[in-house]
């Protein structure tokens, strides 16, 4: 996985260990205690595991509290539950009573059952003696998978969010029980609370600079002054502050802004005196909340104007109505043409702001119908395609607008694995093979971008024709707010007529079979025979000022078949309802590059001018696990498969 990871070469990479899994994410489970040492397990492992506690160089005096049963309360306040072996102290006591430390093993063989067929918990709490003060930090399953992230992505931009804030940071009824496994997920919620203990930010912050002080200075001091080494000088050039926060603590733009600024003022304090670090913000979830846009970026709510706005963050994700139909999954597109309407609106707000803020897509991908369910039949691996196929699309469409980082969610997903006990984690949502670690369609749709496209890269205006014809009847389809171009290949020809015309959601998908859709604009065949009829070139605008509008909120489409008086013809311009196509002059003065994105289920002829001689690097389905095909082509005429990806290097 990690070397798919390394190979991949991308920057901007983030690393979030994510909520349901605490002890992965959080290095201070519990509150700093005092001279107060305990443990506590919350039993969902099956009562068969090990605790230990250690006094250093002193030795375990007193055992203030043991219960195997149903204990509750934290650490000072510990409380018996109305399940409980009698016997706790006595057998804490035997295991641990004067030494420096000790193992006690944790099961109803040791202890006996005090309540059959209840889960039980254990709880202990000792002194020391000589008096030491306690913390709980704890990096022992933390550090392996940092590691081996930065190792992956050594020389490559990182962006680094631990985003789950240990629950005892907040005010809860009770103390927040975890897994005492780490690869079990929390239930019910670890992340609960909506009111911070200290109401100053101080300790959230505090929290923050310690934990990343850890990873990039060496090391840290904790709440008691005490020196916690580690070997760690990693550069983390970017700090995302949490994640999908209007669920996450159900936060408001106002209550994240001040955690956004207690969690920088921390970091600058503990492990980032020079500033050099820059920061993410926000990584939301919903959609449409611009309100949050226009709180965060405006520098008057924060705490100071030196609290930096470097990068404001949000998601996408699609979906469909079928998770194993491969027709269903062109509604892909039109949920991501809906989304980068809604980026226009965050690139107009973040301009009037904030403008020196880079907008990044940190999570774009398709979530299935039933995709975390047991049960859930598994995609045909061409869905794989589809939605590598739809982030090109979203790459080109979001570059043209403004929006400067989008990032593919996610490396690792897979279904449920009886095996090794885990429950389903967003199969639909990887880019590598669950049980291989190498690439799917995903992974290499991203990789071809990452290989062929740079910053500096300037768009050019693109237009693209489908080779879609029968007999001599020719076709075009374009989506609105473009002009379609329809010209008779001999000059003294005309167009003598129209044989079909729409402006809505036409149906069909080739020429000679398109049908009316369930929205079409009636006045559609008299348009473009007022235009066309008798000329050799005409011009039609597919907008709704010409057509009317016959279903607001759709995007629409025009679709027109005609002919010409001798030979045939070519209608072209704008985008296709079926193909994407986007030129890029390369900043260094390399070769130009097409992006060109099928977006249909189907086969598909595309016409590129000066295509010939020219290397187009494919990712489709002939290679569901890669590596992407380059190959030389012999014509301008391109044939894409499904849902196919394909970049050209043009030959001049």
């Amino acid at each position: 996985m990690y070397q798919s990871l390394s190979e991949l070469k991308a920057d901007y990479v983030r690393y979030v260990p994510w909520l349901p899994y605490p002890k992965l994410g959080v290095a201070e489970l519990d509150p700093p205690s005092g001279t107060n040492l305990c443990r506590m397990m919350s039993g969902e492992e099956g009562n068969n595991e090990t605790t230990s506690l250690s006094c250093g160089t002193g030795k375990i005096s007193k055992i203030d509290f043991a219960s195997y049963g149903t204990p509750t309360g934290s650490c000072g306040s510990l409380v018996l539950g109305k399940c409980h072996a009698e016997n706790s102290t006595s057998i804490v006591s035997s295991y641990c009573l004067g030494k420096s430390q000790c193992t006690i093993p944790v099961n109803s063989d040791v202890f006996g059952d005090p309540c059959v067929n209840t889960v039980k918990q254990f709880a202990v709490q000792v002194e020391c003696n000589p008096p030491m003060n306690h913390t709980y930090w704890d990096f022992s399953v933390i550090d392996p998978m940092t590691e081996d992230f930065m190792n992956a992505t050594q020389d490559h931009t990182v962006i680094i969010n631990f985003s789950t804030i240990p629950a005892w940071l907040y005010k809860t009824p009770a103390r927040v029980v975890y897994p005492d496994n780490p690869d079990r997920e929390s239930s019910p919620g670890y992340t609960q609370g909506t009111e911070l203990v200290d109401e100053t930010g101080q300790d959230l912050g505090d929290y923050y600079g310690r934990l990343v002080s850890y990873y990039t200075q060496g090391g840290f001091t904790d709440e008691y002054g005490v020196q916690h080494k580690s070997d760690y000088n990693y550069d983390f050039q970017y700090w995302e502050c949490l994640n999908e926060v209007e669920s996450e603590h159900r936060n408001t733009p106002e209550t994240y802004t001040n955690v956004y600024d207690y969690m920088v003022q921390g970091i600058r304090r503990h492990a980032d005196p020079e500033r050099k670090m820059k920061f993410v913000g926000m990584a939301l979830e919903g959609h449409h909340e611009y309100s949050w846009y226009t709180y965060f970026l405006n520098i008057s709510n924060h705490v100071s104007h030196d609290i930096p706005l470097d990068i404001v963050s949000f998601h996408f994700y699609a979906s469909c109505s079928s998770r194993t139909d491969p027709t269903t999954y062109t509604q892909f597109f039109s949920r991501a043409d809906g989304f980068v309407d809604e980026c226009k609106q965050i690139v107009a707000i973040r301009d009037a702001l904030s403008p020196h803020t880079l907008l990044d897509v940190d999570e774009t991908g398709v979530i299935l119908p039933g995709d975390n369910s047991p049960n859930a039949p598994m995609f045909p691996l061409v869905y794989y395609n589809a939605a590598g196929a739809m982030y090109a699309y979203l790459f080109g469409k979001l570059a043209e607008i403004g929006v400067e980082i989008l990032g593919e969610s996610q490396l690792v997903g897979y279904p449920e694995l009886p095996e090794l006990h885990l429950q389903p984690q967003y199969p639909s949502v990887a880019m590598l093979n669950w049980t291989n670690g190498l690439g799917n369609a995903r992974y290499h749709v991203l990789k071809v971008l990452i290989e062929n496209f740079r910053p500096g890269d300037k768009l050019v205006m693109t237009q693209v024709s489908q080779a879609s014809s029968v007999g001599d009847n020719f076709c075009g389809d374009i989506l609105n707010l473009n002009t379609m171009t329809i010209q008779c290949t001999d000059a003294d020809a005309t167009v003598d007529k129209i044989l079909f015309a729409s402006y809505g959601t036409v149906q069909g998908n080739a020429c000679g079979n398109y049908s009316v859709g369930t929205c079409n604009a009636a006045n559609s065949t008299d348009i473009v025979e007022k235009a066309c009829l008798g000329k050799n070139m005409c011009s039609i605008d597919a907008n709704t000022p010409l057509f009317g509008d016959p279903c607001y909120d759709v995007v629409k489409n025009l679709v027109v078949e005609a002919h010409c008086s001798k030979g045939s013809g070519t209608a072209s311009g704008g985008q296709s309802s079926n193909v994407y196509a986007q030129a890029f002059m390369a900043f260094d003065g390399s070769r130009h590059r097409v992006l060109l994105v099928n977006k249909t289920p189907d086969s598909l002829s595309v016409i590129v001018p000066g295509a010939s001689g020219s290397t187009a690097i494919i990712v489709d389905d002939t290679r569901p696990t890669g590596p992407a095909i380059n190959t030389k082509l012999t014509s301008d005429t391109v044939q894409m498969r499904p849902y196919a990806v394909f970049v050209l290097i043009m030959s001049s």
